[in-house]
């Protein structure tokens, strides 16, 4: 009897090789052959535009009163002057006072329009963290092959990449077939009314785009576990973003004489409860592309889990949420961003207030995560209070099918040798969320390779990678 069990659990676990071997080598490459266009230098002028775009500081602030529009009207000033084609041959309007969108009429009216789109502000400087930086923030240095400062990588390469190559193309008696809108919002770090303003003009039109191209994932060679070659992460939807705020009130006093709990003790303990209970983790639609483009191209016994996900899922979940970016992929994301309580060192506080800020997963609705917060939090002293300046539900998804995809990844293919490209689930915010109803076929990426200091100190981006965003 013994051997008999034996005997059947080796054949069910050979058959359960031989599946999981099957079903690799049936796991087949999904990227396309294409020959390389090379791409050629940056020009000397054309870094020189660049840098100059850097060093116009067209900060946004959460405060709207601290915006310098002058800034921003310099930078208006600056395309015009730059690029004297484009402001000849191009129609522009003003939306939402510093919004900007041009329109670049094709020779075919029956196709329907490309959209490109870029922002023009950038983050502040963090006043504590600018002697760190190696070069002025605002200074658009050339350094060690590079171009420093503030919004080289958020995102003014793609505006004056677009620009140059809009340009260049100009000069050379080039007319687009399709009509090709650009579409330059001013507040995308501060919620985006610009380009909101702008995608309600154009739906107004009843302007219906083949296609929307926005910042978002980049070419990299070292952020994906596994990968030997660079891989191009375009973005085919992105997260929703909700802000969700913590009250927590009890009588203060003097701090010589406390209480066991104070409000600042029980605003701890609401947001340990939520930290210490991730949400579930799941492969959304643009994650699940993520891993079908990339699997082929792994190792072979790294290529065996992903081409049998349906009894590996767990082990690839696990290997994705080691990683700060991995693991939002994986899952709606909650963390505390800013805590307030307090005026002096010896009162007690009577309130203590929390904001947690929420990037949601496809399939979880803001709606859903409201609930999910109060049931976890579940301590009537905890007032919850939803920011609804800005609530945003996750984008709907972007078809490999479509044109967009198809359009975007065929380029990446002709401009950067030995490149994989796959799909990408967006786990920040972009522009484009507020085009969903001009465009079926939204992506999200941005022609740059490995950029350095995103939002942070010393942001920089490589000459090279200019360049090649130019070439895309």
């Amino acid at each position: 009897m013994i051997r008999k069990s034996l005997l059947g659990l080796l054949t069910l676990l050979l058959l359960l090789v031989a599946v999981l071997i099957v079903n690799t080598l049936r796991y087949v490459s999904k990227q396309v052959p294409i020959a390389v266009i090379e791409t050629p230098t940056a020009s000397p002028d054309a870094i020189s535009r660049f840098q100059a775009a850097i060093k116009i500081q067209t900060i946004s602030y959460g405060d709207h009163t601290r915006v310098d529009s002058g800034q921003f009207f310099a930078l208006h000033n600056h395309l015009a002057a730059a690029y004297p084609n484009a402001a000849k041959q191009l129609t522009k309007e003003v939306i939402a006072g510093l919004s900007l969108l041009f329109r670049w009429e094709g020779k075919n009216p029956e196709l329907k329009p490309v959209i490109l789109m870029a922002h023009q502000d950038v983050v502040p400087i963090e006043e504590a963290t600018r002697a760190r930086w190696s070069v002025d923030p605002f200074g658009g240095e050339l350094k060690n092959d590079s171009i420093w400062g503030r919004g080289t990588v958020d995102d003014k390469i793609n505006l004056v990449s677009i620009m140059e190559a809009v340009e260049s193309l100009i000069a050379k008696g080039f007319q687009p077939e399709r009509t090709i809108y650009l579409a330059f919002g001013h507040d995308e770090e501060v919620g985006g009314t610009g380009a909101k303003g702008i995608a309600a003009l154009l739906q107004s039109r009843g302007i219906v785009a083949e296609m929307v191209l926005d910042e978002g994932g980049i070419i990299t060679s070292d952020k994906i576990p596994g990968m030997t070659k660079p891989v191009a992460l375009i973005g085919t939807s992105e997260k929703g973003y909700l802000s969700i705020d913590l009250v927590a009130e009890k009588n203060g006093g003097h701090s010589s004489q406390p209480e066991t709990e104070t409000s600042i003790d029980i605003l701890a303990k609401a947001i340990q409860k939520i930290r210490q209970s991730p949400f579930e983790a799941n492969f959304s639609e643009s994650t699940q592309g993520f891993l079908n483009h990339l699997g082929p191209e792994m190792p072979f016994v790294t290529r065996i889990f992903f081409a049998n996900q349906w009894l590996f899922k767990s082990v690839i979940i696990a290997q994705y949420e080691k990683s700060p970016g991995g693991n939002a992929l994986m899952r709606t994301t909650a963390v505390p961003t800013i805590i307030n309580a307090g005026i002096k060192d010896n009162v007690i506080p009577t309130a203590a207030r929390a904001t947690v800020n929420f990037r949601l997963l496809p399939g979880d609705e803001s709606t859903e995560v409201i609930e999910r917060v109060k049931m976890l939090v579940d301590d009537p002293r905890v007032r919850l209070e939803t920011r609804q300046e800005f609530i945003s539900e996750a984008s709907e998804v972007t078809a490999e099918s479509s044109f967009g995809y198809k359009k975007v990844d065929e380029t990446i293919h002709k401009v950067s040798a030995n490149t994989v490209t796959a799909p990408f689930l967006m786990i920040g915010g972009t522009d484009s969320r507020h085009f969903g109803q001009v465009s079926s076929s939204i992506i999200k990426f941005s022609p740059m390779e490995d950029p350095i200091g995103f939002h942070g100190i010393n942001e920089r981006i490589s000459v090279s990678s200019y360049a090649l965003a130019i070439h895309f």
